[in-house]
């Protein structure tokens, strides 16, 4: 068996729709060796079933929904590759999304976390809908974009203090110096944000590539669960903040000021798989 180059670890709680289609998108459009390692989280509509009658890639199975974090981590402990590629289960592979992400890890070591551009995401990795050349996904017009785009900025990209955790290309080395995700953010929200910052202070970059495209359909999870999204979000920034002594500004955690890592509090330790 050939050695992945990555490994894409895909948590889900229920969803099969969109989990199928994930799963499709990755298998059309990644020409890299690869594993998929699915993580469920109590999926009750058939989800594990679907991806066990598969008979490729790794399962694993949580009887109850242990929130994002936790089913990462699982996730990232059950992973083969030197490189660990986060995606939502709601999200899309896109024509050479893999290539660029890999090559940025590739072209600096001193990147830890690469991730792409996308149409349902925060901050800098945002593509505005003016510049979206597509309007149904997934589909032909969504392939076409995001190939044309992805050829005509091959290797761009620039620096970020935090990406989003729809989509990262983690390198090994970053997971073995701070481990895993948080679990103290329980469902989902600012682990990523904590993540990047526990990856910073450990001296890796992380960087955003103008030429890697994934299509999200955005928190449809969060929407099937009985918890309102506002509320766990809300919860979760007071958590951040509690962590890491910031304040709330404008209804999001503050900027995290540089202090020196400290493994005793900034390593999140991966669990054992059974």
């Amino acid at each position: 068996m050939t050695t992945p180059r990555a490994s894409i670890v895909i948590p889900c709680h229920n969803a099969l729709d969109y989990t199928r289609a994930c799963v499709e998108s990755i298998e059309r459009h990644t020409s890299e060796p690869h594993e998929i390692v699915l993580v469920d989280n109590g999926s009750a509509d058939g989800t594990p079933e679907w991806f066990a009658e598969r008979g490729e890639g790794a399962l694993v199975r949580n009887p109850t929904n242990l929130g994002f974090a936790a089913a990462v981590n699982q996730g990232i402990a059950a992973a083969a590759a030197a490189t660990v590629v986060l995606l939502n289960n709601d999200a899309l592979a896109t024509p050479g999304w893999m290539t660029a992400l890999l090559a940025a890890l590739e072209r600096d070591p001193g990147i830890g976390i690469a991730a792409p551009m996308s149409n349902y995401v925060g901050g800098a990795q945002l593509l505005p809908a003016a510049e979206l050349g597509y309007e149904r996904a997934p589909g032909p017009e969504l392939d076409r974009f995001a190939a044309e785009r992805n050829a005509r900025l091959a290797g761009q990209g620039f620096e970020a203090e935090r990406v989003m955790g729809l989509c990262m290309a983690i390198r090994r080395e970053v997971v073995e110096a701070i481990g895993g995700f948080d679990p103290v953010f329980r469902i989902g929200n600012y682990e990523d944000d904590d993540y990047c910052v526990r990856a910073r202070l450990a001296g890796f970059g992380l960087w955003v590539c103008r030429d890697s495209f994934v299509h999200d359909f955005g928190s449809t999870t969060f929407r099937m669960l009985p918890e309102d999204y506002r509320r766990l979000l809300h919860e979760n920034g007071l958590r951040f903040c509690a962590k890491w002594d910031v304040e709330m500004v404008d209804g999001r955690a503050g900027p995290v000021a540089e202090r020196p890592f400290d493994p005793r509090r900034h390593v999140v330790p991966l669990p054992a798989l059974g």
